[in-house]
């Protein structure tokens, strides 16, 4: 299995190489699973209703008020487009979160710190194996926190935690620069005590910080090729042991 994690920035700007990626890994029999963000759609609707983007650790904090707008932009408006491209260039698609099904299960990351913002603990394997049999499963990162009530997860550690519990055997995290990034320089590779240290001397900073310690946490759980890049096509920035 791969799993794929895109921004929801990127959606609308998928180069060629990536479809044709999907297509032939799907044809060679791959199960495929595209987790994907919101990026600035979210962010922009929040401000339009008056809560400015709050963000701690690289992490949206999200109050009950942006965990409504989270959960219907990303299942009913991203995930739907992003459905139709890659059904234009012929790969076929469940929307996952279409369902209304707590196929994936989250607790709170840290309620008093991030508000509705979860971990994922739970998923029903079975379930996303069969629906991915010849399909793209396409998820967002919106979890089930009990049957009725959802949490936020930050789209980078939902596509780590999935990787882990899917036992995948490839997590690439696209992003919108070539990789880690130190100084101008792309690292062509990063290991656990390297990227502490670069946070910690904040050389990695921001968003990139969540998305270091998912790809970090993907390796500890035996997921064994972990990519940080902007393009399929390039190197990026390769997670090591």
């Amino acid at each position: 299995m791969i799993i794929l994690k895109i921004g929801g920035n990127m959606i609308n700007h998928l180069p060629d190489v990536f479809f044709e990626y999907v297509a032939e890994k799907q044809g060679a029999g791959e199960h495929i699973i595209i987790v994907h963000g919101g990026g600035n759609i979210i962010s922009k609707c929040g401000e339009f209703v008056g809560e400015p983007v709050k963000k701690i650790d690289g992490i949206r904090v999200t109050n009950s008020t942006m965990m409504k707008i989270s959960d219907l932009l990303l299942n009913n408006v991203i995930q739907e487009q992003l459905s139709k491209k890659l059904m234009n260039h012929g790969i076929a698609t469940h929307n996952l979160n279409s369902y209304d099904y707590s196929f994936v299960k989250g607790n709170y990351l840290d309620h008093d710190k991030y508000g509705e913002v979860g971990t994922i603990s739970h998923i029903d394997a079975d379930w996303i194996n069969k629906m991915t049999d010849n399909y793209v499963g396409l998820m967002s990162s919106i979890v089930y926190k009990n049957d009725t009530e959802k949490l936020n997860v930050n789209a980078d550690i939902a596509a780590s935690e999935m990787a882990s519990l899917l036992h995948a055997d490839e997590l690439i995290l696209l992003t919108d620069v070539c990789g880690v990034k130190v100084e101008d320089r792309i690292l062509q590779q990063l290991n656990h005590k390297q990227a502490l240290k670069l946070i910690d001397e904040q050389y990695i900073v921001s968003g990139m910080i969540p998305k270091v310690k998912a790809a970090l946490d993907a390796i500890d759980h035996g997921v064994d090729n972990v990519t940080i890049t902007n393009n399929l096509d390039e190197h990026g920035t390769v997670i090591i042991n």
